[in-house]
């Protein structure tokens, strides 16, 4: 029973919106005037379908020739093959450089120096004051940060200085943030500090006669001897500019997203370990404790705390005291000051620079009294910029690594930070700029003595804070440190290490505290917490280098297991529309009889191409291979039961053989002996399939396919194509047909086995099923009964007839009044009135009425 839905009464026509990539026949133009669509009638109003709906499902029912294949569908809508891969796209750029004109010339180089395009834009008077305020905030807090991390490297504290002015001053000429303060920073110069512990005795400019002291006490007593300043400053200089020159090549290699390989889990794990490391380093100059291991060889860190709590007794009160008050005076102003402050004005309050000029100045107020502070100072400093020279070359092949590593870590923690800050100010920051500029900043830099840095997280906030508009701001930070250098450099001469080493450490209290709430992290996703907890071991256990290598190498295997235990479904369709889903999230959900669609949510590859056939094998509740050893084996059952069949019963050499059918239901394969006769099947009744006919493979999440997975596709299909089971492949990405193009995929797959969409998919292989039915219908029905021949005339009375039962006729006029005549009572059966008797025609006269009246007649 059906109901109106909706009348039309315009020329549309509804045959494109049939299926989702339908070839529009010539005759779904025609007029549909007054065409009146039928829907069945449902239960309720809410279970009325969309009408777009009910015209695809009475379509998909209804559907008579093939659905488009994927061939088809690129053919009628003109498939451009572009060639994807990435060095055909590395090909074209480069071909499209050389047909650059002036124009793309110039704008390439105002790309590689930002500040020329936003330098003629900038607003001078509402910017300039903001700028100002905010560069002269930076170098306040950038004086005793650059002394502190200047001593963490190892080399004399005003090189620290000199690294907060030419640096930042390259990065404001090529760099792309507007916030980012970059400089001296701790975990880069701890690495650049064990590079000068590690190559202090192998890389030397004049030969020191230091000697090794060799003694008993090997924990307790270092192994080498310091490092002289002209070796420690040829050492970071050197590491420093190979670090930049790899950072301008990963630039020019487009390896902005290198970062991505690095997970925010992974770098948190590294520089929460390296902070580790910077507290153990400023241990000796907060305690005045000096025999102790260095820590930058692996497994050392262990030993420096075994040897470090055995020589307690040995501490330096007065560094204790100056480090205590230190400690607790930037925690104040950290926790309880800026908080306040930051409330009336965006500033930070300088204990920094407090404590530097405090204790500075009780140092040197003290000395030769009864108070005097016996404290190892920074000593005396040169005033000034010094000259240019070109950083030792010696060994630079055993410094690779390291210079690797601090040029990853410099770069990963520099956009981390760069990037948040631009989403939180919305506006854009190149990576690949990102690569030139910290490059470019190294390498220059590294000709005037600075070694390596980064941006640091407490002076970028500083500069958001104040407001700063551009990097105009750190070019004023850089002009505050040369006057500060060229005339005041000489007034540290008596400041505390203690004090600069408490800075250090108070400047990394955030990654002290991640430390201890990681734990929250295992709640929320173990695999990260994995990560986590593996990188900050492996820098506590061996050093950052090695830490990195191994959090990094741990990172991608995770990556690699989740993909080769990757998900995988069965999907199916929600009633009354070509939507599909996976089975058992939507009630509305079902299985279609006699066709699997097979969804796989992972690159195919070799690491997970067995796991691939595995999970179609349990999907489908079967496997090929044991079919058809079950096959065979019943054939060979079969085959020994004729035989022995035949030997018993010689004498009927012409029984029947037993039949065998195999039928494959979604669970097992079973085989069944027909021994009864079966009735004739009703052509009336619907065919309903219970064997599985059709498997879809639904590619839309296999993103990559490689060579042994292109096989294990070609495997599946054919060993389904053994038992009679039909593969199906849909919703191919155009990298993975390329593949299939350019290799034998085709030769073994047909074409028209690929299509664009599930729905297209699962159309097809109903239509199949509806084929394959018919024509088993068609086999199976009884062969129609000839009739014998009838007699035109009664002169051919006289050929045999044979049987004399015919099939009863009706004549023509009969079908069209509805009365049908009787030869016999030459009356009406249908209708009540009588008319007058009439000769009967041929068509509906009885052979045996015939008779009676030929004998009647020869009477007479």
């Amino acid at each position: 029973m059906y109901r109106r839905v909706r009348t039309e009464s315009t020329s549309y026509s509804p045959l494109p919106e049939l299926s989702t990539q339908s070839v529009s026949p010539s005759e779904t133009k025609s007029n549909n005037v007054g065409r009146i669509i039928l829907s069945p009638i449902r239960e309720s109003a809410d279970d009325l379908l969309p009408y777009g709906t009910n015209v695809i499902q009475n379509y998909t029912k209804s559907r008579q020739s093939d659905v488009p294949d994927q061939t088809k569908f690129d053919h009628t809508y003109r498939f451009n093959r572009a060639y994807l891969s990435h060095f055909g796209k590395i090909a074209f750029h480069i071909k499209n450089i050389g047909k650059w004109k002036r124009k793309e010339w110039c704008r390439f180089a105002k790309g590689l120096m930002p500040i020329t395009m936003w330098l003629p834009h900038y607003s001078w008077k509402s910017s300039l004051l903001f700028d100002f305020l905010g560069g002269l905030m930076v170098s306040v807090m950038s004086v005793p940060q650059s002394l502190a991390y200047g001593m963490l490297v190892g080399v004399p504290p005003s090189y620290g200085l000199i690294t907060g002015i030419i640096g930042p001053f390259v990065y404001a000429l090529f760099g792309t943030s507007k916030h980012a303060s970059p400089g001296s920073f701790a975990i880069v110069s701890l690495m650049v500090g064990a590079v000068v512990e590690s190559f202090g005795h192998s890389v030397s400019i004049d030969e020191v006669d230091a000697i090794p002291i060799i003694t008993e006490e090997f924990c307790c007593r270092q192994n080498k001897p310091k490092v002289s300043d002209s070796d420690a400053i040829a050492i970071a200089t050197s590491v420093t500019l190979l670090a930049g020159l790899f950072q301008i090549l990963f630039g020019l290699m487009n390896a902005g997203l290198l970062a991505v390989w690095l997970s925010d889990q992974l770098v948190q794990g590294l520089i929460s370990g390296a902070a580790v490391h910077v507290l153990t380093s400023q241990l000796k100059s907060m305690t005045g404790i000096t025999n102790v291991p260095p820590t930058s060889e692996p497994f050392q860190h262990m030993q420096f705390y075994v040897c470090f709590f055995s020589q307690i007794r040995n501490v330096e009160i007065p560094a204790v005291i100056i480090s205590t008050i230190s400690v607790s005076l930037l925690l104040i102003s950290a926790y309880i000051i800026d908080p306040w402050l930051c409330k009336k004005i965006p500033v930070k309050f300088p204990m920094e620079l407090i404590l530097v000029i405090g204790m500075t100045l009780t140092v040197h107020f003290t000395r030769n009294t009864s108070y005097h502070f016996n404290v190892k100072t920074v000593g005396e400093v040169t005033s000034g910029i010094p000259a240019p020279f070109v950083p030792p070359m010696n060994n630079l092949f055993g410094m690779m690594g390291s210079a690797i590593s601090i040029a990853i870590i410099s770069f990963v923690i520099h956009i981390s930070l760069c990037k948040l800050i631009s989403k939180k100010l919305q506006y854009v920051v190149s990576s690949n700029q990102e690569w030139f500029a910290l490059g470019l900043m190294h390498s220059t830099s590294s000709f005037f003595g600075c070694f390596a840095g980064g941006s640091s997280l407490g002076r970028t906030m500083m500069q958001v804070k104040c407001g700063t508009k551009s990097q105009l701001s750190t070019i004023v930070s850089s002009v505050v440190l040369i006057i500060f250098v060229m005339g005041a450099a000489g007034t540290i001469e008596h400041l505390p290490k203690p004090v600069l080493a408490s800075i250090v450490v108070v400047a990394m209290k955030d990654l002290y505290i991640q430390i201890f709430t990681c734990s929250k992290l295992r709640d929320k996703n173990f695999v990260d917490y994995l990560i986590f907890a593996t990188t900050f071991t492996s820098v506590i256990v061996l050093n950052v280098n090695f830490g990195l290598i191994i959090g990094v190498v741990f990172e991608l295997l995770t990556v690699v297991l989740r993909s080769q235990w990757a998900d995988s479904a069965l999907l199916g369709r929600i009633r009354g529309t070509n939507h599909f889903r996976r089975l058992g999230l939507y009630e509305t959900t079902y299985d279609i009889p006699g066709i699997k669609v097979f969804r796989f949510d992972s690159p195919l590859y070799f690491a997970n191409s067995e796991l691939f056939v595995g999970r179609i094998h349990e999907a489908c509740g079967l496997n090929p291979l044991i079919v058809r050893g079950e096959i065979a084996e019943t054939d060979k059952k079969r085959k020994a039961k004729e035989k022995k069949k035949e030997k018993a019963d010689a004498e009927n050499q012409h029984s029947k053989e037993n039949e065998t059918k195999l039928e494959v239901s979604a669970h097992q394969a079973k085989v069944l002996d027909e021994k009864q006769p079966q009735l004739d099947p009703d052509p009336a009744v619907n065919f309903e399939t219970t064997q599985l006919t059709h498997i879809i493979i639904d590619c839309s999440a296999i993103l990559y396919v490689d060579l042994m997975g292109k096989d294990v596709l070609i495997d599946v299909y054919n060993d389904y194509k053994t038992i009679d089971i039909s593969v199906l492949f849909t919703n191919t990405q155009e990298r993975v047909r390329q593949l299939f193009e350019t290799t034998n995929f085709f030769d073994e797959v047909p074409r028209n086995r690929v299509y664009v969409s599930v729905a297209d998919a699962v159309d097809q292989a109903e239509l199949e099923q509806r084929r394959k039915n018919d024509a088993n219908i068609m086999k199976a029905a009884p062969k129609p009964t000839v009739a014998p021949p009838i007699a035109k005339s009664v002169g051919q009375k006289s050929v045999p007839l044979g049987d004399n039962t015919l099939v009863k006729t009706q004549s023509s006029a009969s079908l069209v009044t509805g009365v049908e005549f009787s030869v016999r009572d030459n009356t009406a059966k249908e209708g009540t009135i009588q008319k007058k008797p009439r000769v009967p025609s041929k068509s509906n006269i009885h052979w045996d009425d015939l008779d009676k009246t030929q004998t009647d007649s020869s009477k007479r």
